[in-house]
């Protein structure tokens, strides 16, 4: 009888056991997958700050605010003007409030226009910097010096090189890799 009981509280304590480790796996994976994006982050930042030609270094998420400025920025001008800001010159920034010294060079890593609706990234013939980005059907494009990836205004979509269909990309693989 004891040896019964003494087996049936065994078996019960490896079931606590057991219960525990599960709960400390399931802790675990979620602190790791909390931490990754920091850790990626920091990783990232090392690697801009080597400045090491030809490196990778993971595009901040910083340009997706940027780009979500300007879109805002465009459509609230169409929104209050019936139609969208000028194109040419200083207007393309100071019709949506910008300063365009404030664009003269690249701001992480891209050269910033807005022309109309939409918002072009790009990067400029004799700069050291690449672009890259990925369809949707995950193949990976570059940017060539001159082209523009062009974000609309009212839209998600983003496109390489003209906004015509089969041109879309998923500006969250933005990539900018100093050569």
């Amino acid at each position: 009888m004891v040896r019964k009981l003494l087996g049936e509280e065994s078996g019960q304590a490896l079931i606590e056991y057991g219960l525990i480790a599960v709960v400390f796996v399931l802790v675990a994976v979620g602190g790791l997958s909390t931490l990754a994006p920091m850790f990626s982050k920091g990783l990232g930042g090392v690697v801009q700050a080597l400045d090491l030609p030809g490196i990778e270094a993971p595009t901040s998420t910083a340009f997706l605010s940027i780009k979500d400025d300007f879109l805002m920025r465009l459509q609230a001008f169409y929104d209050k003007n019936g139609h969208w800001p000028r194109t040419w010159g200083d207007f393309a920034f100071t019709d949506i409030g910008l300063n365009p010294k404030d664009w003269e060079s690249a701001v992480e890593g891209i050269y910033w226009g807005s022309h109309g609706s939409e918002v072009g990234l790009a990067n400029k013939k004799g700069d050291n910097l690449q672009i890259y980005v990925n369809n949707l059907k995950g193949e990976r494009l570059k940017l060539y010096d001159g082209w523009n990836i062009w974000c609309q205004a009212g839209s998600s979509a983003c496109y390489y090189h003209r906004i015509e269909p089969g041109n879309e990309v998923d500006i969250r693989t933005l990539v900018v890799v100093k050569e």
